[in-house]
């Protein structure tokens, strides 16, 4: 069990915080020099001239920010299964009533994006996060320019994202996570292609970040635990910063968060993946829980995902005509690891070309036979890369559980109750989503493999050898 305490002011170690064994405790107080969480979120408001969030909406976004500090600051290989933690989270909040009404719902939500065991202990805060300030850096944003929010990470999908808004005439607030500089670089410079490509729809691009680092114990003393790589729950840290947003902009605006369907319902690729190896960012589950704790805490901003039923190749099939996305789309990183192309001697950011989400989008773009992406030239996708690569976490572990996927696929594609199983591994869905799924997987499916076999001729054959599926796309 890990006790994490957070603190919003310097004078809130207060009430029973001795009485907490092991206690790990972040501060996120005004002085950055003071805090053990680096973050800019004040930005979120800040920059449309305001001093402070309404109370709610700052609750959610110092909840998001404590869980994700949690996440990525309590490594899975301290769990006795190395993976499952237990986590309570000691929190400060405005509006205690309306969190103690929700908390077995908030821990049940983030139990299944995380795959973790939450906890909290909610305590009255009196005091607002950051107040005291106004903006002094930036020209100011008018909220009434705009009637939605959207997530933007600078991937493909948001990309895509954000050409459907603008066709649509929707003037659009951005919202995305400043992770690493050379990501921010690309955000920028698409988000300024999007904004001359459609110079009637008003559009901002807000980006901000947090970085925790090691908690101090009650002695003050740097715990010593190490990091996390993982972290499932930066979405929910994404989509809070989004509703901070939504809720300056005004009441019922909506939010959105733009991803294909396929990594949305996100079919586990073998049988260890199912579990929170797999990422639900977008699962309709995680979702509709989402929007069931706004509306009973009074946030009225529904989020949504309008690609839900939309593979990753239909998608970009939508805009491949469109100039812009033909001069920027093979600028967008889907990459899980953008940066790491460093110890390849590539420059990065960059596509590696071998990790799932890579895999999902050389499909997208074979689908519509155009992919300009430059991807990490030292891997192939071939047999010889697998072999290379055979350990059970090593660069070619993605693509083994795809071919493994692909043989399952076609050894059961007309078995009905087979696939549906599949479908709701994750949980319940409706008889609608079930059937909407069950074309989007078959259809997904189908662009891998179109995609696989195409790489295996160009790259000297051996990979379908390798699974035994030259036959399986006939059975």
């Amino acid at each position: 069990m890990f006790n994490i305490w957070i603190n919003k002011q310097s004078d809130d170690l207060i009430g029973n915080v001795n009485q907490v064994e092991s206690l790990l405790i972040f501060n996120l107080f005004d002085k950055n020099n003071k805090s053990n969480v680096k973050t800019d979120m004040e930005q979120l408001w800040r920059r449309f001239g305001y001093q402070s969030l309404s109370n709610i909406s700052e609750d959610l976004l110092i909840l998001a920010v404590s869980v994700f500090s949690a996440d990525k600051r309590i490594p899975r290989k301290k769990s006795t299964d190395n993976w499952t933690r237990s986590i309570t989270i000691h929190l400060p909040v405005l509006e205690i009533e309306k969190w103690i009404n929700v908390k077995d719902d908030l821990e049940k939500m983030l139990g299944f994006l995380s795959g973790d065991e939450w906890r909290f202990e909610f305590r009255k805060s009196e005091s607002k996060f950051r107040a005291k300030k106004k903006n002094e850096k930036f020209k100011l944003i008018n909220s009434k320019e705009f009637n939605s929010v959207s997530l933007f990470s600078g991937g493909l999908d948001s990309f895509c994202g954000a050409l459907t808004l603008s066709d649509k005439l929707m003037h659009t607030c951005y919202v995305g996570f400043r992770e690493y500089n050379l990501l921010t670089s690309r955000q920028n410079e698409l988000f300024n292609e999007i904004d001359e490509a459609y110079p009637t729809v008003k559009k901002e691009l807000i980006l901000f970040n947090a970085n925790p680092s090691a908690p101090q114990q009650k002695n003050r003393e740097k715990a010593t635990l190490g990091a996390e790589s993982s972290s499932r729950s930066r979405s929910f840290l994404f989509l809070a910063g989004a509703i901070a947003v939504a809720s300056v902009i005004g009441e019922g605006t909506p939010v959105y968060i733009p991803e294909n369907g396929f990594i949305g319902v996100n079919v586990p690729l073998t049988t260890s993946r199912n579990s929170s190896c797999s990422t639900r960012t977008t699962h309709p589950i995680f979702l509709k829980s989402l929007n069931r704790i706004l509306e009973l805490v009074g946030l009225n901003h529904t989020i949504s995902n309008f690609y839900w039923d939309k593979s990753k190749g239909e998608i970009v099939a939508e805009h491949k005509e469109k100039l812009i996305f033909q001069d920027n789309a093979h600028k967008t990183l889907s990459c899980s690891h953008p940066c790491l192309s460093r110890y390849d001697k590539v420059k990065p950011p960059c596509n590696c070309g071998y990790c799932y989400p890579c895999l999902i989008r050389r499909a997208s773009f074979f689908y519509i036979r155009n992919d300009n992406t430059t991807y990490n030239e030292n891997y192939q996708l071939n047999a010889e890369f697998i072999y290379k690569y055979s350990n059970l976490q090593g660069k070619a572990s993605d693509l083994r559980a795809v071919l493994y996927s692909l043989r399952r696929y076609f050894m059961h594609k007309d078995d009905k109750d087979y696939i549906r199983t599949l479908l709701i591994s994750h949980g319940t869905l409706s008889v609608a989503e079930i059937i909407a799924y069950e074309r989007l997987y078959h259809k997904s499916m189908n662009e891998l493999w179109e995609m696989i076999k195409s790489e295996d001729l160009r790259n000297g054959g051996g990979l379908l050898d390798y699974s035994s599926m030259k036959e399986m796309e006939y059975v």
